[in-house]
Order: structure tokens, then sequence, then C-alpha cells
């Protein structure tokens, strides 16, 4: 029986390489920014932890802002991604229970990334003038909106664009500052359990 032709192209070694450099040169960022925060990071400085040439850097990354928007995106990725997997169990979990998890698993993504979003974050200038992370948090709101409409019944807010809104972002930012001031309490988790029976309070007319 003849073999059924390839619908996708396999990687060459040039694209692996590529891919494993870009690799390289976002982890050194994300290294660099820990320790340097924005204003301290130099694409050389970011260039000598990857092992590689500035040239090659700058053939990936034009400026110092597009590698860390790229990080940003990656960052924001692995938060999304926990916010899909958590927004799934809502059809089988009790809405304060699903909850729970959506914001004890953006703790956790955030907990791993302690000092570079404690970085970031104190440079808020900085970060400003990249533009990034907006289009993402849409998404993970209307992911929780999604949530928030299948047990509507439950729910006490009446406009749920503006709760989900208000729940994403207040999410967010409370973690955020817990990694400059609650450090410990993000870390053990006591920070996302005090916020999720805050948000269950407002959201949810039994609580």
């Amino acid at each position: 029986m003849p073999r059924r032709p390839r619908t996708s192209p396999r990687r060459t070694p040039r694209q692996r390489r590529a891919e494993d450099t870009v690799a390289v040169l976002l982890e050194a960022t994300e290294r660099v920014m820990s320790e340097r925060g924005f204003a301290g990071a130099t694409t050389n400085h970011i260039a000598e932890v990857a092992g590689v040439s500035i040239g090659t850097l700058y053939h990936y990354f034009p400026t110092k802002e597009a590698l860390v928007e790229a990080v940003v995106h990656r960052m924001w990725r692995d938060e999304l991604e926990v916010f899909a997997t958590r927004a799934a169990v809502l059809e089988s979990l009790p809405l304060e229970q699903a909850t729970r998890e959506l914001v004890r698993g953006l703790a956790e993504v955030t907990a791993r990334k302690m000092d570079l979003y404690r970085r970031w974050y104190g440079e808020a200038s900085n970060l400003g003038q990249l533009g990034v992370g907006l289009e993402m948090t849409d998404q993970a709101v209307a992911m929780v909106r999604a949530a928030l409409e299948r047990s509507r019944a439950r729910v006490r807010p009446n406009d749920l664009a503006f709760a989900a809104d208000l729940v994403v972002k207040t999410v967010l930012a409370v973690i955020r500052t817990g990694t400059r001031d609650y450090r410990e309490e993000l870390s053990s988790g006591v920070l996302a359990d005090e916020l999720t029976d805050m948000i269950a309070r407002y959201l949810l007319v039994d609580a």
C-alpha cells in the first residue's frame, strides 16, 4: 500500500536551530530582567548570557523591547493555558470551587516567575511603553465570562461582561502586587485562597 503524502512539512535542521536560538535568547532575557530589571538589561549582556553574538541577537530581535515583548507574550501564553484549563472544569465543578482553581492556577504561574514579575511591575512606566498583554487579557476575560454564563443562576452580577473584566483584572493586579508585598503568602497559596474567597462573595448569590 503506497504511503500517504505528508500534509505538513518536516522542520529542517536550520529551522530547529533557529527555534533553539530564540528559546535560549528568551531564557537569557528572563534571567537578565530578573536580575537587573528593564532599564538595567542590555542586549549585549543578554547575548553574553545566551552565549550568542550580538549580531545573532539582532538577527532575531531588532531591539530590547522586541525581546522583552516576546518574553511577555510567552508568559501570558502560560497564564492563558492555566485559565483555559481551569475554566474547562467549570462544566463539572461548583462555580466557587472552579473559581478557586482559576485563581490558584494563575497564582502558581506567577509564583514561578516571581522575581521577573516583581522587577517588571516595579518599572511600570517602562512596561507601559511595550503595549503587551492587552489582547491576552481580553482572551482571559472571554473565558471567565463564558464560565459565568454557564452558571448564570448562581451568579450575582447582572452585567456578566463587566463582572468578568473586573474579576480578571482584579486577580492579575492583586497577584502581581503580591510579588512585591506578599511573597510568602503568594508562594504558600494563602494569597490565592483569600483572593478566591473575596471573588466568590462578589460573584455568587450564595457565597
